[in-house]
């Protein structure tokens, strides 16, 4: 029997479920900042987490700094709403009915005010390196493991740069003219380094001398 597909619901970030795994769906414009700020909210007052148990990944330096400041601030717009015990703002009217105890909100609003410094709110690379750096041992990495984002650009290049230099430079003439003949210059190694990196289980067979040890020979004798 076919699994018919779950029907496409319009999101409401005040009733929205807050367990299990959830895709939203948004295009440019649309408050996804606004979204995160409101269900991160959420989970401290429905779910009482503490800002140290929730994860907020982004891409860009800025967008985490713009985080930051929205979700503090909508915290703080939270206890001003629960101080009134009303609210202009629909999503925080709709919180305070759904979460009435305003005292026991106070308390969980000002814990994390207090304790906002630590927020989990991350670059994608920024996190990977400090999940690298808190699970050294476990992942085998070293503790001043670095990531580069924009390596594509500038690292890569470079040692493109490097390989040629060392194994094309002093290469037989020969070997060298063949080379370019077949369209090995550096950036078809760009190319190779690129595919390395995004699959680094691949092993390259069979293993090869270094170009200076081989005896190149001349193509013709007199």
């Amino acid at each position: 029997m076919d699994r018919q597909p779950e029907k496409i619901q319009s999101f409401d970030p005040l009733l929205s479920p807050l367990e299990g795994t959830n895709l939203i769906e948004a295009s440019a414009g649309t408050g996804k900042t606004y979204t995160i700020t409101c269900l991160f909210l959420r989970l401290i007052l429905e779910k009482r987490l503490t800002v140290n148990d929730i994860l907020v990944v982004t891409y860009t330096v800025a967008a985490t700094e713009e985080l930051r400041d929205r979700i503090r601030k909508k915290i703080r717009e939270a206890m001003e709403a629960y101080a009134q015990g009303d609210s202009q703002d629909l999503f925080l009217k709709g919180l305070i009915q759904k979460v009435p105890d305003a005292e026991d909100a106070m308390s969980l609003l000002r814990s994390s005010l207090r304790d906002f410094d630590e927020a989990s709110i991350f670059t994608i690379h920024s996190f990977c390196q400090r999940t690298l750096h808190e699970s050294a041992f476990e992942s085998g990495s070293l503790f001043d493991t670095e990531l580069e984002p924009e390596q594509e650009t500038g690292l890569m290049e470079e040692i493109v740069q490097d390989f040629w230099r060392r194994h094309f430079y002093e290469a037989p003439v020969e070997f060298v003219s063949y080379a370019l003949r077949k369209k090995y210059s550096p950036s078809y190694f760009l190319k190779l380094l690129k595919k390395g990196i995004s699959h680094p289980d691949l092993k390259i067979i069979p293993e090869t001398k270094p170009v200076s040890a081989v005896n190149a020979e001349p193509f013709y004798r007199p």
